[in-house]
């Protein structure tokens, strides 16, 4: 049996487990293509050590590491950022990283500031933005919003959750036609004096989620440029509060925790 080392983290509800590939010695035990398998029982929550995904830490030029995240169906996103902040974490606890400085993601170049177990982490403004456009499903017709932030996101206002299904219908605004070839996760909001409460059906894993980091990122923003809230914006999640503040960039401030280190064995 060959041992695959591993840390488990969770940030505002989402689990991760966490690889450490800085020195190579994931690569020398599991080929590339190999990974999305791995990962696909590692995060199974019956046969494996359970998660909604996994983050591999790697060598970077010109950056103390780099981040590679895979969802746990094995495929692989250019971002995460409650992955984000339990990497950091994580590669502080490593010795590779001060409070303060920059790594490398799919995405590009991913700035931070840790202290104390939270984690602010710093992204470039979202692009492909677009505003108030109808999607029709079953011929009802939604209000809806989207934009790219590394990863693609849309956003719905609602007035309540009380007769809405989140996993049905996130997963038909997720197929839907406007958003293909790749998909997009589905983020609804409800808005409460300058408070969010956002709910998020991530592509990938195909459910609704704790908390997504980049889904309440793109929903702040949305509802700035809407003008419904102002920065900084308070998003509370079914797993917890993330602070968002937009200026030149935007910064998601949350926490990062340790739930325990193990050992998989192949």
């Amino acid at each position: 049996m060959k041992p695959i080392f591993f840390t488990k983290m969770e940030g505002s509800g989402n689990d991760f487990l966490l690889l450490d590939n800085h020195n190579g010695l994931i690569s020398e035990t599991v080929p590339g293509p190999a990974l999305p398998e791995l990962v696909k029982r590692m995060t199974d929550r019956r046969s494996g050590a359970g998660s909604d995904g996994v983050l591999l830490l790697e060598q970077a030029k010109d950056f103390p590491f780099s981040m590679k995240y895979f969802n746990k169906d094995g495929s692989e996103a250019a971002l995460c950022l409650n992955g984000t902040r339990c990497i950091v974490s994580y590669a502080y606890r490593l010795g590779l990283v001060n409070s303060k400085g920059k790594f490398l993601s799919a995405s590009g170049p991913i700035g931070f500031y840790y202290k104390n177990g939270s984690v602010s982490i710093e992204v470039q403004l979202p692009v492909d933005i677009k505003l108030n456009f109808s999607i029709t499903l079953k011929r009802k017709k939604y209000r809806a919003n989207y934009l790219r932030l590394g990863v693609p996101h849309c956003v719905l206002f609602v007035k309540s959750y009380e007769k809405l299904d989140i996993k049905e219908l996130g997963q038909a605004i997720r197929e839907h036609r406007s958003f293909k070839p790749d998909g997009t996760n589905v983020n609804f909001v409800k808005v409460e004096d300058n408070h969010l409460f956002v709910r998020t059906y991530e592509r990938g894993i195909e459910d609704e989620t704790p908390s997504c980091g980049s889904g309440v990122l793109a929903s702040a923003y949305i509802a700035t440029k809407l003008f419904i809230t102002e920065s900084p914006v308070t998003c509370n999640t079914n797993g917890g509060e993330l602070l968002v503040t937009i200026k030149d960039k935007l910064y998601l401030e949350g926490p990062a925790k340790y739930i325990y280190d193990g050992v998989y064995y192949l």
